[in-house]
This record gives structure tokens, C-alpha cells and sequence, in this order.
């Protein structure tokens, strides 16, 4: 699976890097605020699964990022960037989906690459 590099800057002196899916990182900008984060290079961890539903991934980002607020009308912070209910876990689904068909595309080599492995040596 695919993850991103996150920074996220706590206060001057706290810094946390986190990698994350692609679907979580505008979850924790509604959290922490995008000029506190630093979205860096993707990282592939192979041992790990991609979330099996979107159901679950909403539930985990619910726990882990909480809500807005107190009381039972509160939003949580992936409801306030994906939506309530199953517009919602729809959204999240083709979050999670693209990220997903981003990852698989194969790499492109660069011109210098191609030009150092295609080139046969005197």
C-alpha cells in the first residue's frame, strides 16, 4: 500500500511525521490546518492492505481525528471533508479509489534513465 510522508507541526518545537493513505491527509489538514502540515514524497509498505470498505476507513478516521466539537450534533472531522451518512462513504470510497488507481500506474522512467539503461557501452 501506498502511503504519504506527513509533518505535522504540533508547535515550534513539535514536530510528528505520520504516513498516511492520500484519502487521510485533507482529513488532517480539516484537523490541524493545512500551514501547520508538510505533504512529502509517497512511501509503499507492501505488507500493508488497503482498507477493506469504506465503512471501517470512516469509522477508524472518526476515532482517530474525533469531532469539531462537544455534543451529539458535533461533526466529525472526516464527515465535515467527505459528508455525513452514505454521500459520505461514497466520497471516501472514490477518495480511496483513486488513490488506489494512482499507486498501481506504473512509473515512468525520465529521458536520462531511458537513455542510460537503452545505451550500449564501446
Amino acid at each position: 500500500m501506498h502511503f504519504v510522508k506527513v509533518e505535522v507541526r504540533r508547535n515550534p518545537t513539535t514536530h510528528i511525521t505520520v504516513h498516511v493513505g492520500a484519502w487521510e491527509v485533507p482529513v488532517m489538514e480539516q484537523k490541524h490546518g493545512a500551514e501547520r502540515l508538510s505533504v512529502g514524497e509517497t512511501v509503499d509498505f507492501p505488507k500493508r492492505d488497503w482498507p477493506t470498505d469504506a465503512a471501517s476507513e470512516m469509522q477508524r478516521l472518526n476515532r482517530l481525528y474525533g469531532r469539531t466539537g462537544s455534543g451529539d450534533n458535533a461533526a466529525t472531522f472526516a464527515e465535515q471533508v467527505y459528508g455525513p451518512g452514505s454521500a459520505g462513504l461514497k466520497a471516501l470510497a472514490a477518495a480511496i479509489k483513486e488513490a488506489r488507481s494512482a499507486a498501481e500506474k506504473p512509473k515512468r522512467r525520465g529521458k536520462a534513465t531511458e537513455d542510460l539503461v537503452g545505451s550500449k557501452t564501446a
